[in-house]
């Protein structure tokens, strides 16, 4: 068997909070760069599993109606959504080089929920190691991130790290992980790197 390592976020799924920051703006009547500082400020915490959104909209800007963070929450979970087309790469790659798939992802809960349905494609995710930020406590690119996992998967041990992020390959080299940067426009189904994982 062979062993590789995926992200989530603009790897296997698009991520695009400008929506959310937009709805965000509009429904509380504040500038985009208060929206993006919440979203800051808060999405690192989300991340390491200490909070969820609803909390964080409730606190930070004291909304007292459901409707109004039901719509927010409902765009927030609509920022995360999958790539079909490289879904359907990894779930061929997978069959065809025997490969057994990590999911190494900065999430948070809500999302961490939502993904077992926007990536069950073929089995894609329930067959898949899942290391998770909110689940670990610790976010990618810190040395412990990457350390947790292999405490708990050896076997992944030099296996083939694709991730979007730059720091993190870097990060996840320093453990031995063939890093390899990932880019949605540039990828193809024969990509030797993927391929040979």
């Amino acid at each position: 068997m062979k062993y590789v390592a995926l992200d989530i976020g603009n790897v296997l799924c698009h991520v695009d909070f400008k929506k959310f920051l937009d709805d965000l703006s509009e429904a509380l009547n504040i500038t985009l760069d208060d929206a993006t500082y919440f979203l800051n400020r808060s999405q690192k915490l989300h991340d390491l599993g200490l909070t969820v959104m609803r909390d964080e909209l409730k606190d930070h800007f004291k909304i007292r109606s459901p409707v109004t963070i039901d719509k927010l929450l409902a765009s927030w979970n609509q920022c995360v959504y999958p790539d079909l087309n490289v879904l359907n790469m990894f779930n061929s790659l997978t069959e065809k080089h025997n490969l057994q798939v990590a999911l190494l992802s900065n999430i948070g809960n809500e999302h961490a929920i939502l993904m077992e349905r926007a990536l069950s494609h073929n089995g894609f995710f329930q067959n898949a190691i899942k290391h998770f930020s909110c689940h670990v406590g610790a976010r990618k690119p810190t040395l412990l991130y990457y350390q947790s996992f292999l405490i708990e998967h050896p076997k992944f041990e030099g296996c083939v790290y694709i991730d979007d992020v730059v720091e993190n390959l870097e990060a996840g080299s320093k453990f031995g992980f063939r890093p390899y940067h990932f880019a949605s426009a540039e990828y193809t189904v024969a990509d030797p790197c993927i391929a040979t994982a």
